[in-house]
């Protein structure tokens, strides 16, 4: 009796199919990822519009855009040793991302925490009364292809004097523009930061307390639209055009101590160092969350560049190739910049 052979695959075919397999997964992964980071990036491009329109709607109602550092009544005038809330212009813009609760639940006569540096801090007013608040994650505010924890301990501004962390903070993945501003390097403008190499625009970023230059938007306060502790930036004020004018940009959270979005210290971004800008810390380690200079800054995990909201409510893509005179310019509200949307 004939017996009847079983059907099958040998050791070699079976070699050849797992190998076509692994050919076909390697071919298709990198779509895959691409189409992926596409939709994480077209979700940035959604919430940075969304905060720009609610940058328009709070500017409808009061004329303006929110103030950089919101500086309470109850802390006394400008120029008299006051302490300021610390309350970002993200927390002024809560009723206008129908975030009315979360505004209703903020105590302004309170600062955020109990920092007991003395940094512009009255201590009448410390406390945790708004921890609730400062903890809670706006996932509006979080950009899907930021792979920092979108809460820590580790941002600046709730840190002791010791270095000690205090309390908890969610985080943000957008910031406001605060312009080109030098951040604690104060050479001469127009000369060469010997130490990063390129050129200063401008004065060192700082509040002048003699006088209104603080109060009244002038040189040495933002020379963007969010930073000034006394009056906001209105449309009026952008000459150099809204569509040419950085509004808010990218962070990445967890290569700064600074990434808070209650705290007007930690939300906002200068263009004193290039975009995607790598600070190496002192252990030859990246990144250097520490160095406040090199750190206020924008920065993205799309590849090539970040997203950047402007002044019209429209959101643009800035190459991280872009050059230090057009990327600052476009920080810049008022400073006679012409410049065309094919140069970045």
């Amino acid at each position: 009796m004939l017996s009847r052979r079983r059907s099958g695959f040998t050791l070699i075919e079976l070699l050849v199919v797992i190998a076509i397999i692994a050919v076909l997964i390697a071919l298709l992964l990198p779509a895959v990822q691409s189409a992926r980071e596409a939709a994480r990036r077209a979700q940035c491009v959604n919430n940075m519009k969304q905060l720009a329109l609610a940058c328009h709607n709070y500017h409808d109602v009061n004329g303006k855009f929110p103030t950089g550092m919101y500086l309470h009544p109850v802390f006394g005038p400008i120029g008299t040793g006051e302490a300021w809330n610390n309350s970002s212009w993200l927390v002024l813009l809560l009723p206008q991302m129908e975030q009315q609760p979360l505004w209703n639940a903020v105590n302004f006569t309170i600062m955020w925490g109990t920092f007991n540096s003395g940094w512009r801090w009255n201590k009448v007013y410390q406390g945790n009364q708004n921890g609730t608040v400062r903890e809670t994650i706006l996932n509006s505010l979080i950009c899907p292809s930021d792979t920092s924890p979108p809460r820590d301990t580790t941002n600046a501004d709730e840190m002791s004097a010791s270095g000690s962390v205090t309390w908890l903070a969610g985080g943000t993945s957008y910031v406001g523009n605060m312009g080109d501003n030098c951040l604690a390097c104060d050479p001469t403008p127009g000369t060469v930061v010997a130490c990063d190499g390129w050129v200063c625009r401008g004065p060192q970023l700082g509040h002048n307390r003699s006088g209104n230059e603080s109060r009244d938007n002038g040189g040495t306060a933002g020379s963007g639209i969010f930073w000034a502790w006394g009056s906001n930036v209105g449309i009026n004020m952008i000459t150099d055009g809204t569509s040419n004018t950085f509004l808010a940009g990218e962070q990445i959270m967890k290569v700064t101590n600074w990434n808070s979005w209650v705290h007007a210290n930690q939300s906002v971004g200068s263009t004193s160092v290039p975009l995607n800008y790598k600070q190496i810390g002192g252990n030859n380690t990246y990144p250097d969350v520490g160095n406040w200079t090199r750190q206020i800054t924008f920065r993205s995990q799309h590849p090539g560049g970040g997203n950047f909201a402007m002044a019209d409510g429209s959101v643009k893509f800035v190459k991280q190739t872009v050059s230090m005179p057009i990327y600052q310019g476009l920080s810049t509200r008022a400073q006679g910049e012409i410049i065309s949307a094919d140069a970045y």
